[in-house]
């Protein structure tokens, strides 16, 4: 079993740079959630906590049973992007992909009207003769 110290005035902030670097992770603290997992009845219940919030004093408080609340470190899954979070290599190499996607994209569009002006001009032959 792994021991993190930590005391109930860290911050969740502290506490996921804490455990990145106990467990050697490289990443940005900035890409990480802290999130509160509640068991009631038969249900488990996620919450992201804040920044500010202080999970071990939270802990404290639910008491001495850890089935009912614990904690999970989780990547960002919020769909809102910290740009701040990564570095310049990692932001240009989203713009080449990003860049690449728009150009297939583009020419899929400029195809599929080719072959749709292409049927129309035969369907506008075929109908209207010029007197």
């Amino acid at each position: 079993m792994n021991t993190l110290h930590i005391s109930s005035t860290n911050t969740v902030r502290e506490v996921i740079e804490a455990l990145l670097k106990k467990f050697l992770v490289p990443d940005n603290p900035a890409k990480f959630a802290l999130y509160k997992q509640c068991h009631k009845e038969d249900q488990v219940y996620m919450c992201k906590l804040s920044e500010t919030e202080h999970p071990l004093y939270l802990r404290l408080v639910a008491g001495p049973r850890t089935d009912m609340l614990s904690f999970v470190l989780r990547e960002h899954e919020s769909g809102e992007l910290l740009w701040e979070a990564f570095s310049l290599p990692e932001l240009q190499n989203f713009l080449r992909i990003l860049d690449k996607e728009e150009d297939e994209q583009l020419q899929t569009l400029k195809k599929r009207y080719a072959v749709y002006r292409k049927k129309l001009e035969e369907a506008l032959d075929g109908v209207w003769i010029p007197s």
